[in-house]
């Protein structure tokens, strides 16, 4: 199995492996995930993307856009609010992020007169509509902001509780260094440099920083979609005939205490048992196979006659 669009023009090999790896043990995966699951999970991410490009290239086109904004992206997500909602609020902490990094890198630099040349004037630029002034503008009947408690945000985070209950102070360590990996750089500069080359390696489509940044988002999303419709798979995977609570026993959040010595694993003490490739496509399985459980947790109210579905949207 190869990675797709491997390559950029210059012939050098561009992937999201390691970040992806990382992504999953904080979603809950074992510590070492399995290679070829993080190749398959990649693969999926990539091609999702991709199709997200080629969609919001179609309305750029049909609105007589120059290049691929955030508006195209974020319209292929109009008709889920909860990550409409989602998108809100990584908009407003990551305005905060990148406001105290811009104030500590302006108290640390030392001021030098007030003398400016005419090099150093700021370029005039186009105002561009935020991801939040979009999402206003589609959510006309302010839906969004009706949504006041993120069930998918308290599921994760009450999962990360529980994985993280008997730890050390070391295995916290990693385990939040793995919490914190993203498909987005810490350089504010070069934030997604890496991130168009993956998915744009040819540079032919025109992309636009605030539409990257919606993309990096749903890229996250995807991988943790993914890692939470497989511990839906083995939570399944528990029940027994007879008894209808079976299937609560322990799967679902990972037991912490399986987790002992889970940073650091030796041959043979796996700790929590790491995704596979099998889990994972059973998980696309049922989620494009939509009259699987239409009543279930892996139903999507989208219709059937869609192109194209994402596992993020």
């Amino acid at each position: 199995m190869v990675s797709y669009f491997a390559s950029d023009v210059a012939g050098e090999v561009v992937n999201f492996q390691k970040e992806i790896s990382s992504m999953m043990h904080g979603f809950g995966d074992n510590p070492n995930p399995n290679a070829a699951t993080v190749l398959l999970v990649e693969n999926i991410v990539l091609q999702q993307l991709r199709s997200m490009l080629q969609e919001g290239l179609n309305h750029s086109n049909m609105r007589g856009g120059k290049n691929i904004s955030n508006y195209d992206i974020i319209y292929l997500m109009r008709k889920n609010l909860l990550k409409l909602k989602r998108l809100h609020e990584y908009q407003l902490n990551l305005d905060k992020i990148d406001r105290n990094r811009t104030s500590t890198l302006a108290t640390a630099e030392p001021a030098i007169g007030n003398i400016m040349l005419e090099d150093d004037k700021e370029p005039i630029v186009k105002k561009r509509r935020t991801h939040i002034e979009v999402i206003k503008e589609l959510d006309e009947a302010d839906e969004v902001n009706e949504i006041k408690f993120d069930v998918i945000d308290y599921l994760r985070k009450v999962r990360a509780a529980k994985i993280t209950e008997s730890m050390t102070f070391e295995k916290y360590e990693a385990y939040h260094k793995a919490r914190c990996t993203s498909f987005r750089s810490n350089n504010v500069a070069k934030s997604f440099t890496k991130l168009e080359r993956w998915i744009n390696p040819t540079k032919e489509l025109k992309i636009s920083m605030p539409a990257l940044e919606v993309l990096s988002f749903l890229a996250y999303e995807t991988v943790a979609e993914i890692v939470d419709s497989v511990f839906l798979i083995r939570q399944d995977a528990k029940k027994k005939s007879g008894d209808p609570f079976s299937k609560f026993e322990g799967g679902y959040f990972c037991n912490p205490v399986s987790l002992n010595n889970a940073v650091y694993i030796k041959s043979g003490y796996e700790g929590v048992p790491a995704i596979t490739v099998a889990e994972v496509r059973e998980v696309i399985r049922r989620y494009f196979t939509t009259r699987t459980g239409m009543n279930g947790l892996f139903y999507r109210n989208m219709s059937n006659d869609l192109p194209v579905r994402y596992i993020a949207i």
